[in-house]
């Protein structure tokens, strides 16, 4: 099973660089799919569990190449 941390959005969510452009359609088509409205309050989190994989891939991508925040650099 995915850990809570890991079916979390990340704050840059939906942005898509172009470097990340697979990774994120995959990961966006995905959750676009398994989030449609069905009378399930929690068909959101459902997605995110059934997108799990393309959801760490499309992060691991983003977190390499989406550069700091104003946040980070203040560290």
């Amino acid at each position: 099973m995915t850990e809570a941390a890991e079916l979390t959005l990340p704050p840059y969510f939906p942005l898509k660089l172009k470097k990340c452009a697979d990774v994120s359609d995959s990961f966006f088509d995905c959750f676009d799919f398994n989030s449609a409205p069905n009378g399930d309050r929690d068909v959101g989190r459902q997605a995110l569990i059934k997108c799990g994989t393309q959801l760490k891939l499309y992060k691991e991508c983003m977190d390499k190449f989406k550069g700091s925040t104003k946040a980070e650099r203040k560290q």
